[in-house]
């Protein structure tokens, strides 16, 4: 009988270390706001760079054929590997398996920045997404 309880209360803690590790390998949910060149440390080796913003949206003293778009630039490095991908409002979120499940998207409660004006330097945009475990 103590045999069978050593047994069972080993199986029973070998099931709750592995429940650990297997939460412990996931990247935890969460909201972020970056601001151009800040670097996001997510887990050993892994890191999301927001490199800054693109705005082709049209400004507000000019008038346009195309309303143009918004697109934020970001650099995700495992180690020495670097991998670049975009987030744009109303487009699917990004997925790789270095994030372990997880998608970031952009964070659809957050308005996006006014557009400027033609002629003047283009604006330093901070951004706010949000990952979610899938």
């Amino acid at each position: 009988m103590h045999t069978l309880l050593r047994v069972v209360t080993l199986g029973c803690a070998g099931l709750l270390l592995s429940a650990c590790a297997a939460t412990k390998d996931r990247l935890p949910e969460a909201r972020y706001t970056l601001a151009p060149q800040q670097v996001l440390p997510l887990a050993e080796r892994l890191t999301i760079t927001y490199e800054g913003a693109e705005d082709s949206r049209c400004p507000d003293n000019a008038r346009c054929i195309w309303p143009g778009r918004l697109a934020y630039r970001f650099t995700m490095r495992i180690g020495s590997v670097a991998q670049a991908f975009y987030l744009v409002q109303g487009q699917p979120g990004y997925m790789s398996p270095a994030l372990r499940g997880s998608r970031i998207e952009l964070d659809h409660l957050t308005p996006p920045p006014p557009r400027g004006m033609a002629g003047s330097p283009p604006p330093s945009y901070p951004v706010t997404f949000n990952m979610y475990a899938q």
